[in-house]
C-alpha cells in the first residue's frame, strides 16, 4: 500500500519546470524517500535506472575518471542492458548518493547538459555531504534540494482515507478562529492520539492501518531505530575504514539515549557534559552527527523572545528533540504507549506533549526556539508566525501562563509578543492569545505555504 506524501507534489512540480537541474532528496532513514521516488518514476517515466551505492557499491566505478555525460550514460547502459535509455522517458535514481561523491559531482554536468533527469537521495548527506575524509566538491547551484521528513499528521490523515475536503473543514474553524463542532473535535482528537502513539515512519503507519495494533507499529519503530543506531558502527570513510572508533560509536549512542532523560526534567535543557566519556568537542560532535543524519532537532534558547529570533539565539543552550514523536515514545517503552492510548501520562506528560508540539512545528517547517532565564521565567517555544512573534505553551491540559504573561506585559523589555496555547483545547482567540488543539498545529505550515505562494504570484516592484 503506497501512502501519499507531500513530496509527491514537490517531485511533480520539479519535473514540470522547463529547465530543471537534478533533484536531491535528503532525510532520515526509513522516512519513505526511496518508495516515493520510485512511485514518482513509475508514474511519469517509461523506464527507471535505479542504483543504490550502499547495497551495490560496484556502481561507484561508473563515475570513475572523466564525467562526460555521454560517456557516463554509456557506462550506465552497459550495466543495465535490459533498459532502453531514452532521455525523454528515463529517470536515473541514485540512492544513498553520499557513498559516491563523484556521482553527486556529476550532477553539475547533467545540469549543464540538460537532456537527462537525475534524482539522488541519501540519509547521511549531513552538512559535509559525503563520508568523512572525502574532499569532492558539492555541485552548489546545480541541484534542487528538498528535505523529506517522516509523516506529519496531515499525511497520517491521508493514509486513513481522509481527503482534502475533510481537512478543509477543520482549517475553516482555524482560519475563522471559532470552536470546532464537538463531534468533529472529538474525532480529530482521537485521530491525533493515534498519530501520537504510532508516529510518522511510513512502515509503522501502514502496519497500524492494517492491524490496528499499536504494539505492532511500535515494533516497527524500534526496528527502524535499531537499524539507525547500528549504522554508526557500519559506516566507512572513503578508504573503506570504519568511520567511527568503538568509543565514538558508544558516545553517539549515549548522546542519543540521554534525550528522554533531559526532556523528563523540569527545564528540559540538554546538558552536553552528561554524555559519557570524551572531551567537550567530542561530545558536541556526537550531537552534531545525530543532527546531520536528521535523527534529532536542536531548539535553542533566546537572549530575548523578539524578531529576528535567529539573531537572539544562544548557541550553547538548547533542548534536543527526536525528529519523530514515535522515537521518543518508543524510548519510554510500551507502558508509555499504553498510557498515551488511555490519555494518562503521569509524570512524563510534560516531556511527551512538548515533544509532540515540536514534532508538528518541525514538520511544518516552522523554526522553533525557547526562552528561559535563571530567574525561573520559561517559555516552551517561541516562533515567528504571520510576521509576529508568538510565545508557545505546549500543555496536555490547562496550564500556568505566568511566564508568558510576564513577557507579554513587559513589552519595553521583551518586545511585542503574542501567545499561542496548544493543548487539550478547542479553538479560541481573545486579544493576543490564540488557543488551538494539538491536531491543528500542522495548519501553521499550510498557512505559511499560502503566504509564500501569494508572494510568489505578485510582482516585487
Amino acid at each position: 500500500m503506497y501512502l501519499t506524501r507531500k513530496i509527491d507534489k514537490w517531485l511533480s512540480n520539479w519535473k514540470e519546470k522547463a529547465k530543471h537541474v537534478p533533484a536531491l532528496v535528503c532525510g532520515i532513514r526509513q522516512c519513505g524517500k526511496t518508495t516515493s521516488i520510485k512511485m514518482f518514476g513509475e508514474k511519469y517515466y517509461k523506464n527507471i535506472v535505479y542504483m543504490n551505492f550502499w547495497t551495490n557499491p560496484s556502481y561507484i566505478s561508473i563515475f570513475d575518471g572523466d564525467l562526460d555525460v555521454d560517456e557516463v550514460i554509456s557506462k550506465i547502459s552497459l550495466r543495465f542492458p535490459n533498459i532502453f535509455i531514452d532521455a525523454q522517458n528515463t529517470l536515473f535514481f541514485l540512492d544513498e548518493i553520499q557513498e559516491c561523491p563523484k556521482a553527486r559531482l556529476f550532477f553539475k554536468d547533467v545540469a549543464n547538459d540538460g537532456r537527462y533527469d537525475f534524482i539522488g537521495s541519501g540519509s547521511f548527506l549531513g552538512l559535509s555531504g559525503y563520508n568523512v575524509g572525502d574532499g569532492t566538491p558539492i555541485p552548489t547551484g546545480y541541484e534542487d534540494i528538498v528535505y523529506m521528513k517522516t509523516m506529519d499528521f496531515e499525511e497520517f490523515l491521508w493514509a486513513n482515507k481522509y481527503t482534502e475536503s475533510h481537512i478543509e473543514v477543520i482549517e475553516k474553524f482555524f482560519i475563522e478562529r471559532r470552536p470546532v463542532d464537538i463531534s468533529i473535535h472529538e474525532l480529530f482528537k482521537k485521530l491525533y492520539n493515534q498519530y501520537l502513539c504510532v508516529g510518522g515512519f511510513p512502515e509503522a503507519v501502514s502496519t497500524f492501518i492494517e492491524t490496528h495494533n499499536l504494539m505492532e507499529s511500535l515494533r516497527v519503530v524500534k526496528k527502524n531505530m535499531d537499524e539507525i543506531m547500528s549504522d554508526f558502527g557500519r559506516r566507512v570513510d572513503k578508504d573503506g575504514n570504519p568511520l567511527f572508533k568503538p568509543n565514538e560509536v558508544t558516545r553517539i549512542r549515549n548522546a542519543f539515549e540521554q534525550i528522554p532523560v533531559f526532556l523528563a526534567k523540569e527545564n528540559k535543557r540538554y546538558m552536553v557534559s552528561k554524555i559519557e566519556t570524551g572531551s567537550g568537542t567530542e561530545k558536541n560532535r556526537a550531537i552534531d552527527y545525530l543532527q546531520q543524519i536528521n535523527v534529532v532537532y536542536k531548539v535553542y534558547n533566546l537572549e530575548l523572545p523578539s524578531i529576528p529570533l535567529k539573531g537572539n539565539e544562544i548557541p550553547s543552550q538548547f533542548k534536543l528533540f527526536p525528529t519523530d514523536i514515535s522515537i521518543l515514545t518508543s524510548m519510554y517503552g510500551t507502558e508509555t504507549i499504553a498510557a498515551l492510548n488511555q490519555g494518562d501520562l503521569g509524570q512524563k506528560k510534560g516531556a511527551i506533549y512538548e515533544a509532540l508540539v515540536l514534532d508538528s512545528l518541525y514538520k511544518a517547517d516552522v523554526d522553533a526556539f525557547y526562552f528561559a532565564k535563571e530567574s525561573g521565567l520559561e517559555i516552551d517555544f517561541v516562533i515567528c508566525y504571520n510576521a509576529s512573534c508568538y510565545l508557545v505553551e505546549a500543555k496536555a491540559k490547562n496550564g500556568n501562563t505566568k511566564s508568558a504573561k510576564t513577557v507579554m506585559n513587559n513589552k519595553n523589555h521583551y518586545g511585542q509578543t503574542k501567545l499561542l496555547k496548544i493543548g487539550d483545547y478547542n479553538v479560541g482567540e481573545v486579544g493576543d492569545i490564540l488557543t488551538i488543539p494539538h491536531y491543528m498545529v500542522f495548519l501553521l505550515g499550510r498557512k505559511k505555504d499560502l503566504i509564500v505562494e501569494d508572494l510568489s504570484n505578485k510582482a516585487l516592484w
